[in-house]
């Protein structure tokens, strides 16, 4: 019985050595190398400055071409959209460019279906838990149920997010393997044409957002202009109606929900525009904005 009992502790050591072995190797090798992911990217960042900065999901990575917007403006502009992200998402991605001394004269967010949601989505709370060490970060993830294990039991948060943070992400990112999307514009476009339509729209909205709330604070304490925008979705979705009532609550949205009904050959999808609409969207979105900067 003995020698069995001294077998299973030599086993549970050499694992627990393994998983703080493991810990440290991920966690640097994600600290230190090139960024591949827009977090990453801002937290690398330090005393920089962008004329123009847009935030939201999928449909301002999608939408919206920096390129385009320096060559018609001669501004420089970063695209910090990420795909399934929450308004929560962007107050930690503006709080950590604050705390980096990241500024920007002007700052864009597209507001459609996560003005009814708050709080972080699980794949951006997954880019941040490699930089746990981080005061901006430790902060936000301070209320989180996993929080005790994320800081106190080795290689947990990368078992947890395996998904986002897994060893083919580990082993590009040891490599330094540039990201298909490249980070430095932030501009993702996509390719071809299609009406389909993925879920639905919810049947009604707040009145009010928290999270939207705070970045409006942020905003004024860091002296930049602030402009919201709904990008446009095609007329198939249920509950369209919805995302144009927004102006009811939110009376300085650019609304831009019906913007190509006429012209469907823009769309990727229901809710995304392909790589002509972007540059199409891009251009009304930039003259309506910033009409004074257009050459």
């Amino acid at each position: 019985m003995k020698p069995f009992l001294l077998y299973i502790l030599k086993i549970t050591i050499a694992v627990i050595v393994l998983m703080y072995a493991l810990d440290a190797l991920y966690s640097y090798t994600f600290v230190n190398n090139y960024p591949r992911n827009k977090v990453h990217k801002i937290l690398q960042l330090k005393n920089k400055h962008y004329d123009i900065a847009f935030l939201g999901s999928s449909r301002t990575e999608n939408h919206i071409d920096c390129e385009l917007v320096k060559k018609i403006t001669g501004k420089s502009c970063v695209n910090l959209g990420i795909s399934g992200a929450s308004l929560g998402d962007m107050l930690v991605l503006l709080s950590l460019a604050e705390s980096n001394k990241i500024t920007f004269d002007s700052l864009v967010i597209q507001i459609d279906y996560n003005f009814y949601h708050s709080g972080l989505s699980n794949t951006f709370k997954a880019n941040l838990v490699p930089f746990i060490k981080n005061s901006v970060i430790k902060r936000v993830l301070n209320n989180d149920k996993d929080n005790f294990y994320y800081n106190y039991i080795p290689f947990y948060r990368y078992m947890k997010y395996d998904k986002v943070l897994g060893f083919r992400e580990f082993l590009a990112t040891f490599l330094n393997k540039k990201p298909k999307k490249e980070v430095a514009y932030g501009f993702n476009p996509k390719h071809g044409v299609g009406l389909e339509v993925s879920g639905k729209l919810p049947d009604a909205f707040s009145n009010t957002n928290a999270d939207l709330e705070s970045i409006k604070t942020l905003v004024n304490r860091v002296d930049s202009k602030l402009f919201l925008f709904t990008a446009p979705h095609c007329n198939k979705i249920i509950n369209r109606n919805k995302l144009q009532e927004l102006n009811t609550v939110l009376p300085t949205l650019y609304n831009y929900v019906s913007l190509f009904d006429n012209k469907e050959e823009y769309f990727f999808n229901c809710a995304h525009l392909n790589i002509e609409g972007a540059r199409e969207f891009t251009e009304v979105l930039i003259h309506d904005m910033f009409p004074s900067s257009n050459r």
